[in-house]
């Protein structure tokens, strides 16, 4: 008898009884205690590499790693001591100091809200065009208007341009906006339950209305007070309808009024009601007034009629207000509003327009298109030229006298100060002379608050507080005044958490994240392809130039995709996991104090799978521990010492020249994005992922796998907790399902040609021809194949619609092999677990082929070994199995296991086969392995007779593992699929075959072929009908894995085709049952329909595959198998379908396709 011995600790002032022998780290995760690290991981030894688990522990004068030091009875233990803290601190400081990367991508970072530029990048690239309106809204509301309208500073800092073009941002946000706005149902945000406060907004501008969005997601109540009559800010009365149409600005702001907030036009601040009223009335107010006074001049004759501020002329055009300004107008000014009011007057009819500016183009704060198009209108640039004098008679505009200027010495902007050139003046006759020179605000009604020198209201820069208690102020009526909407944006959303905060009773003021940047010259981007930046389709100059219709035209969805592709990646794909920056924020680093030489090494990207960079490495060592203790490898080591030690393959090999099998399990415990898996997707983004823990359907081993997706999109596949592990095939083979190519719609052959029809008209010629054939031939004449990664659910329908429906026994599949196992055992099944392989003493693997070597099995087998458990191999291939195997008869199998069997019922015999036989027959446990598609039928019925003879069998870790080819094949077969080869196929008129390949020797009689898949292979265009399939991420259902263990599959994102497998089915049967048809409305009942029917699995828990109810066919008896003729079988009481609380269970719509009348 074992018996445990315990202690108790202390950790954090909490009492803790633990296991003796246990580690401080063990024993806090276990309570949920949060100790961070960045070595550790559950599938490897202690390490104590990174120094980031300190702890203090009373009466020690030493910090202690709590990864590597074993608690003893009675420790008192610190977690969030100074000292650990401290030494925390450093130690990341010292990694930092020589990380080189981009936590973020520099567009992201240049732009004042901080959106994810490159995240939504490159979802448009891969057509997540919702995907990435969800993703630009975490940040900016009103997608549309700002795509439209923003100067772009994440262009200015994207490093395409040293290639050739920055991408075209903006027009991306706008495009993806754009064909949301479009959409039946446009993206709106969830909020959160009501929070019972209310927050009351002055100003419904781009930061009003962006903090008014945020606020009400946050739950609390929000009401916009706006003097205008409509909302919008400088966005409706700023800028001109030809560059933001006010239809799309309407559709951004009621989808704002949609999420509950209250918005009240025609209310100013002191007239109606007061800025004390609404502090009375509220648990916090906003200030965002915006700044709408134009700058002057100040110079003679600006009173002259005629004279009027850049924003005041295009708040009068955009209210449809009389402007007459006549023929003549110089606008003065070089910004953005100077360009919209010029070209304004060219569209309100002026023959004259003058850009009036004091430096050259050169030094132009306008964006180079809007100077290029208004020439193209027909605007004049006088550069070198300031108004010194607005010339006047009657007391209207008659001209304005210009000082010639000259470029001296830069100023404090870095651009050359304007100077004039004496005695050098000019007289330009005009009409209307507007100054779009600047604005600020005018604070009437706040008089309460404090002011700051510049006019605007005080607010602190990391709170947006006031001087009043409760008030908040953002934008362009604050601090240093007016500046692009997308900085207002930036501020509101920053407010809106600090808001949150203060209604919550905390003071939390914003900090700026920190992130790792590195610098980049165009001489490291020399290498890169060239592509030309896609131009916006606009208007022509003659077209545009006498109305306000909006000059940009749009990108349609294959240039948008096309510009998105030119995307640089620059951005770290690993920010949103990266343990490192996680840690580098939560203690505040500055590892600017350890700066010194940096390395600077390539990256390096041959692998098929897995990138690698050694400048992001911190040398924790997990992958090269991983590699060798959890998956017996030695592809990854340590290189050189020192300062250049570095994790790369021994011998300067590349990464797929060594033993690597790409089971990802190296990047899966990089803490750093060092390591990174190579997406199987048009353009690799880092993005935030929705996760869904399912099956994986590669191959029969039944791994659970957690399936990370954006939208439609399969991003990764990753092995689920420290103690998970998937191979190639589950980690990175799931790409292949979402390649271009996917059928959406059925087809139908006519004249010798598939073309599409709907699905009521497939569905029915399928029925129609069916029943033709078996009028004719007989219901024996016609076959179904069913694939063996279909669902039990799927496959329990084929079933039914085999012989209910078409009245067929013919059920089969292609990748089922006859069961040598049944022969000798009378059951086509395992009759043990994986687990107890660990336990064995004598493991006996049969055929074995390096393919198998790179199998979740074949690393089971080398733990076993690790473990102690001896491994014979029997078999003519030479294999990885060999550096670890005790022995190795390298011979035919099935000759060898026909004299082991001899030699058990002979004691005498002698030789090799002798031997092995009586090392198989003096274990005390033994287990055979064997994969039913690599030995002969008559070598597995000599293994299972093998087992039944030395009595190996049916206890535990004593027996018998049969692993399968597919996912679901142990599924299939207990559900009654025949193996393809037990078919007569020359007898075969008709086939209907959901998702398999048929070889088109079993197909050359048929008459009609109806197939089901998700592309159209080599047997779906040989077929008359073909149907659109789903993938393993678009369903919901079970399989049984080789050890019989039930494991759930679980739809993470809606089938593309619009239809589940399992309901494309019950669709075909319902057309031709009639009366006697299916009523299934999800997965669930169909599981629970087959439980009550299929032996073995009455009572079973559809949920067991989430891991706190395992369940193991049969249901309700021991996972450890013990062989009896069918017939012996007890018949198990009908138990109810358990489905526990808190587990998964998706239900599926019910789903019916009627056929067209005419079919009737």
């Amino acid at each position: 008898m074992v018996i445990i011995m315990k202690i108790r600790v202390n950790i954090d002032g909490y009492e803790i009884e633990a296991q003796e022998g246990a580690t401080i780290l063990q024993i806090a995760r276990e309570n949920g205690i949060e100790i961070p690290t960045l070595c550790h991981d559950a599938r490897v030894e202690a390490y104590g590499a990174c120094g980031l688990c300190v702890v203090e522990v009373e009466g020690s004068p030493k910090l202690a790693r709590a990864c590597a030091t074993k608690a003893a009875d009675g420790m008192v233990i610190h977690t969030q001591g100074e000292r650990a803290k401290q030494a925390r601190k450093v130690a990341l400081e010292l990694l930092l100091s020589d990380h080189e990367g981009d936590c973020k991508a520099p567009c992201s970072l240049n732009c004042p809200a901080g959106t994810d530029c490159q995240g939504y990048v490159g979802l448009i690239a891969n057509g997540q065009y919702r995907e990435a309106v969800k993703l630009i809204k975490e940040k900016v509301p009103l997608p549309a208007s700002i795509g439209r309208i923003c100067p772009h500073p994440c262009e200015q800092a994207c490093r395409r341009k040293m290639v050739e073009d920055p991408i075209a941002i903006a027009h991306l946000k706008s495009f993806a906006a754009d064909l949301d706005l479009r959409s039946w149902a446009p993206y709106q945000p969830e909020c959160a339950p009501d929070t019972h406060r209310k927050i009351s907004i002055v100003g419904g501008g781009p930061a009003g209305l962006t903090a008014a969005y945020f606020l009400r997601t946050m739950g609390h109540s929000v009401a916009i007070y706006d003097a205008m009559p409509k909302m919008g800010g400088m966005l409706r009365y700023g800028i001109p309808q030809y560059r933001l149409p006010k239809e799309v600005l309407d559709q951004e702001i009621a989808a704002i009024a949609n999420l509950g907030v209250t918005m009240i036009n025609n209310a100013k601040i002191g007239d109606g009601v007061t800025l004390d009223e609404l502090r009375e009335g509220s648990d916090a107010v906003l200030v965002a007034i915006g700044a709408w006074t134009s700058s002057s001049m100040r110079v003679p004759g600006e009173s002259l009629n005629g004279v009027m501020g850049g924003i005041d002329f295009l708040r009068h055009v955009a209210l449809n207000e009389p402007s007459g300004i006549g023929e003549s107008v110089a606008v003065v000014g070089g910004g953005n509003t100077a360009m919209d009011a010029c070209r304004t007057a060219v569209r309100m009819g002026a023959k004259e327009v003058y850009i009036i500016y004091r430096r050259t183009r050169d030094e132009m704060p306008a964006d180079a298109l809007e100077i290029a198009q208004a020439e193209e209108e027909g605007v004049a640039f006088k550069f070198l030229t300031n108004p010194v004098e607005i010339l006047g008679a009657g007391g209207s505009v008659r001209g304005v006298r210009l000082q010639q200027m000259a470029l001296g010495e830069p100023d404090a902007s870095g651009r050359r100060r304007p100077v004039p050139v004496e005695g050098a003046f000019e007289d330009l006759p005009l009409d209307t002379v507007i100054m779009a020179i600047g604005q600020w605000t005018n604070p009437e009604g706040f008089e309460a608050l404090e002011l700051t020198k510049r006019g605007t209201i005080a607010a602190d820069e990391s709170t947006f507080s006031t001087s009043l208690p409760g008030v908040f102020a953002v934008g362009d009526a604050t601090n240093k005044g007016a500046d692009i909407a997308i900085a207002a944006i930036g501020e509101a959303g920053k407010a809106a958490k600090v808001i949150d905060h203060f209604l919550q009773g905390a003071a939390v003021a914003y900090r700026k994240p920190y992130v790792v940047e590195r610098t980049v010259t165009p001489e490291m981007l020399a290498d890169r392809e060239r592509k030309a930046r896609v131009q916006m389709p606009h208007l022509s100059p003659e077209e545009r130039r006498t109305n306000f219709k909006e000059i940009d035209l749009g990108y349609t969805q294959e240039l948008a995709k096309r510009e998105a592709s030119r995307c640089l990646e620059c951005g770290c794909h690993d920010s949103f996991e990266c343990k490192l920056l996680h840690y580098a924020n939560e203690y505040e680093v500055a590892p600017a104090r350890f700066e010194g030489e940096k390395h600077t090494r390539p990256q390096e990207q041959t692998h098929p799978f897995i990138e690698r960079n050694a400048d992001k490495c911190i040398l924790c060592g997990l992958c090269v521990r991983v590699c060798d203790e959890a998956m017996g490898r030695t592809a990854l080591g340590l290189v050189s010492r020192g300062f250049d030690t570095v994790v790369a393959p021994e011998f300067g090999r590349k990464l797929e020249q060594t033993d690597c099998i790409s089971c990802g399990q190296c990047v899966a415990v990089c803490p750093t994005g060092a390591l990174r898996e190579l997406q199987p997707i048009q353009k690799s983004v880092p993005v935030g992922e929705k996760s869904t823990l399912t099956t994986c359907s590669f191959c029969s081993m039944g791994c659970p796998v957690d399936l990370r997706t954006r939208g439609d999109m399969m991003t990764r596949a990753l092995p689920v907790g420290e103690s998970g592990m998937l191979c190639a095939g589950g980690r990175f083979g799931f790409g292949a399902a979402q390649e271009e190519g996917r059928l959406k719609m059925p087809l139908l052959r006519e004249n010798g040609a598939l073309i599409q029809v709907p699905f009521n008209e497939a569905v029915g010629c399928v029925s129609e021809r069916m029943a033709d054939i078996i009028s004719r031939y007989g219901s024996g004449a016609v076959a179904v194949t069913v694939s063996e990664r279909s669902t039990c659910e799927e496959a329990y329908l084929a079933k039914r619609y085999a012989n209910e429906a078409l009245g067929t026994e013919n059920l089969c599949s292609f990748g089922l092999m006859e069961s040598g196992v049944k022969e000798a055992l009378g059951i086509d099944a395992s009759l043990n677990t994986f687990e107890e392989l660990n336990g064995t003493d004598v493991i006996l693997l049969i055929g074995a082929t390096p393919a198998l070597s790179t199998t979740m099995a074949g690393v089971r087998i080398r733990k076993a070994v690790k473990q102690g458990s001896k491994l014979m191999l029997i078999g003519p291939n030479r294999t990885w199995f060999d550096d670890f195997a005790q022995w190795h008869f390298q011979t035919d199998e099935t000759a060898f296991l026909t004299a082991m069997l001899e030699a058990l019922q002979n004691p005498e015999a002698t030789g090799e086969a002798a031997q092995a036989a009586a090392i198989y027959r003096g274990a005390k446990k033994a287990m055979i392995v064997y994969h039913d598609a690599q030995v002969s039928r008559q070598a597995a019925v000599l293994a299972a007779s093998l087992a039944k003879k030395s009595g190996h069998i049916g206890h535990a870790r004593d027996g018998l593992i049969v692993l399968k080819p597919g996912a679901n094949s142990q599924g299939l077969s207990l559900l009654g699929v025949k193996p393809a080869s037990q078919i007569d196929w020359t007898t075969i008129k008709a086939v209907i075959s959901f998702g398999e390949m048929l070889p088109e020797a079993c197909t050359q009689n048929a008459e009609f072929l109806a197939v089901q898949d998700v592309y159209l292979t080599d047997t779906a265009g040989r077929a008359d009908v073909v149907l659109p399939g789903s993938i393993f991420a678009e369903t919901d259902g079970t399989y049984l894995s080789a050890q019989r263990k039930l494991g759930v599959v679980r739809k993470a994102f809606r089938p593309l085709c619009g239809f589940e497998g399992w309901q494309m089915i019950q669709a075909l049967a319902n057309d031709c049952m009639e009366s006697r048809g299916m009523d299934y409305e999800s997965p669930a009942e169909i599981f629970a329909d087959l439980c009550a029917k299929v032996e073995g699995l009455r009572g079973a828990n559809r949920c067991a595959g989430c891991g706190k109810h395992p369940a193991f066919w049969p249901v309700g008896q021991s996972p450890v198998l013990t062989p009896v003729a069918e017939k012996d079988v007890p018949q198990q009481a009908n138990a109810p379908l358990c489905v526990p609380q808190g587990c998964a269970n998706v239900l599926g719509q019910k789903f019916t396709i009627k056929r067209n009348s005419t079919r009737q």
